[in-house]
């Protein structure tokens, strides 16, 4: 840490978030300010380069339930207390939430980034129930809320929990298009068709219609290869969590073939000939931007932080959410395509990443927030 550099605190969920998604952001800040981050620390993911600029403090999970996110809000506190940034980001709905709640009684200057909302406004369970409320009145003093699409923008506004001046769309988290580039295909002709899903083990992540797509073109289709990274994940209420139990069934019915988390999926984008996010919402899909910057052709669903992705029949193909049926039709179609077709598809996928989608730009946007609201 540089004496007399200013403090930027970081609240990210998991420290996958920061090591992955946010990484290029974090180096950024980290240039120009001293950074803290605060998050959940499993050690599954160091990075030297960000290991020797920021400062990693293990703050726990946050959680919905009311005892265990007092113990969370008590060691946000005492990290803020010791660190006394000048201006905190917060990344994902729980640390929004909970975050904002320390940060405005510290009078702390705060931005705020609603990567997604899920099942946010429409989920009945007790755990989505209590954000609504506390959304009502958490982010009243934050000075930016950022959102990656305008759908989630324009609800937040709707639904009272902020006011259209703090509000500021950028495009997701962007994509470094130099980073994921092309890379050469090394399977050869091995006459296989590979599918690829990446993503935490959740239901609202669409694993189940991929595994129910997987199981109905399996039998028809013995050289299709349906491909999963991701951990399981407890994080998520129960209703939306998969089981180790679920996950090993379809590993031994030959539905799936496995790889748990990875800390570079590249090489596994490369050798994949479509790329599948059958999500139920998005903020704004990292994984179809990182296999669209490898120019992969993409099966997402029609929903919120896909389409503004996926042009159908431009650069993949749109299925409907929550259908596995459908799911498997637009698979089965895009094994049906030409060669040339998918590389064609993959190509202008490509170039709508670095048109649209430069993490530059997202990173320029966040640097000039901070600067104005830590000189402010």
């Amino acid at each position: 840490m540089e004496k007399g550099r200013k403090k930027v605190a970081i609240i990210e969920n998991h420290e996958l978030g920061i090591y992955s998604i946010r990484h290029d952001l974090v180096l950024a800040i980290a240039q120009k300010y001293d950074v803290s981050v605060l998050t959940e620390i499993d050690d599954s993911f160091k990075n030297e380069a960000l290991g020797k600029v920021v400062r990693f403090i293990d703050v726990g999970k946050s959680v919905m339930n009311p005892l265990t996110a007092i113990k969370y809000n008590r060691r946000l506190r005492k990290a803020l207390r010791e660190i006394q940034p000048d201006v905190c980001l917060t990344f994902t709905i729980r640390p929004a939430i909970y975050g904002n709640m320390v940060t405005s009684g510290m009078k702390i200057p705060t931005i705020s980034t609603i990567t997604g909302t899920g099942p946010l406004f429409d989920s009945r369970s007790l755990s989505y129930t209590i954000a609504r409320q506390l959304y009502k009145w958490v982010l009243k003093k934050t000075r930016f809320v950022f959102f990656p699409n305008y759908d989630d923008l324009e609800a937040f506004i709707q639904a009272k929990y902020i006011k259209r001046e703090q509000a500021k769309r950028v495009p997701g988290s962007g994509v470094n298009y130099e980073k994921f580039a092309p890379m050469p295909y090394t399977r050869g002709n091995d006459g296989k068709f590979v599918f690829l899903y990446i993503s935490r083990l959740i239901k609202d992540k669409g694993i189940m219609e991929y595994v129910e797509a997987a199981s109905i073109l399996k039998p028809q289709f013995p050289r299709a290869e349906f491909h999963v990274i991701g951990p399981l994940w407890t994080g998520n209420t129960k209703s939306l969590t998969v089981t180790a139990k679920e996950r090993d069934e379809w590993i031994e019915k030959k539905w799936i073939i496995y790889h748990d988390k990875q800390k570079d999926i590249r090489p596994y984008v490369a050798d994949a000939d479509c790329v599948v996010m059958p999500s139920y919402r998005e903020g704004m899909s990292n994984v179809l931007l990182e296999a669209a910057s490898m120019a992969r052709p993409l099966i997402a669903t029609n929903v919120t932080g896909c389409r503004d992705i996926v042009e159908d029949g431009m650069n993949g193909l749109l299925c409907k959410v929550k259908d596995g049926k459908d799911l498997a039709e637009k698979m089965k179609r895009m094994m049906s395509m030409p060669p040339e077709q998918r590389e064609q598809m993959g190509k202008k996928g490509r170039e709508k990443m670095i048109r649209e989608f430069d993490k530059k730009l997202v990173i320029q946007i966040y640097l000039q927030a901070i600067d104005e609201v830590a000189n402010g």
